[in-house]
């Protein structure tokens, strides 16, 4: 198991019990749980794992824990658990079944990586989706061809350029559309956190807006791109 102490991606192996047996200094970055934290401890009280709608995924009678446990594949899937400060962290996990000396019986060994920031742009998306769909909705080509249209007559860029926004908004926007958190966006752009709150908010106010969301929508019209300037 020493190659799991190089592995970019946690690793948390789990035994026959559902006990936690080991735990990769990865695993210890990305959560916070040093290994003295977690190793004996049954592996659902360590992730108190929910699926995307919310809905317990770690309990005693885990069934793809009973799968692996009986040398049995099981799909990637994902997860929301959170780390030792309280932090809300979505992560991948990958699964597989590993010999045990017990004959018959396997230890499951999980692989997890971080993709909090890709599922906060999906859910972003699909907001965005609903957000912008007129009621009743409209056939899929109409939309696709409108968008197309908009994007050769140069109508998104015209949209974008007309925002009454000056140029370090319009950036904190767009960091905004791809996903990015304050401090995120503070980084990139060099500035405080306190003066990105204070874009945001002026931006709010500009756009008449009384959320992020509704000013993302506002400058992201159906088929606009966060990359436009």
């Amino acid at each position: 198991m020493t190659m799991l102490s190089r592995t970019a991606d946690g690793a948390m192996l789990v035994d026959e019990g559902g006990r936690v047996i080991l735990w990769n200094k990865a695993a210890e970055r990305l959560l916070g749980f040093r290994a003295q934290d977690v190793i004996g401890r049954p592996c659902r009280e360590v992730l108190c794992g929910e699926t995307l709608g919310g809905q317990p995924l770690c309990s005693a009678s885990c069934a793809m824990g009973r799968k692996l446990a009986g040398g049995g594949g099981v799909r990637n899937y994902d997860m929301q658990t959170h780390a030792k400060s309280g932090r809300v962290v979505w992560i991948n996990i990958s699964s597989l079944p590993v010999p045990s000396r017990k004959k018959g019986r396997f230890l499951a060994m999980h692989l997890f990586r971080d993709i909090t920031k890709q599922i906060k742009i999906r859910r972003l998306a699909e907001e965005l989706h609903v957000l912008l769909s007129p009621p009743g909705g409209k056939p899929v080509s109409e939309t696709t061809k409108r968008r197309s249209t908009s994007r050769e007559t140069g109508e998104l860029p015209a949209i974008w350029s007309a925002l009454p926004l000056s140029n370090r908004e319009k950036e904190v926007l767009r960091l905004l559309a791809a996903g990015k958190p304050s401090k995120d966006i503070a980084d990139t752009l060099f500035i405080s956190p306190v003066t990105v709150r204070n874009h945001i908010q002026h931006i709010l106010e500009k756009l008449g807006a009384h959320t992020r969301l509704q000013a993302l929508a506002l400058a992201f019209p159906p088929g606009a791109s966060p990359a436009l300037k």
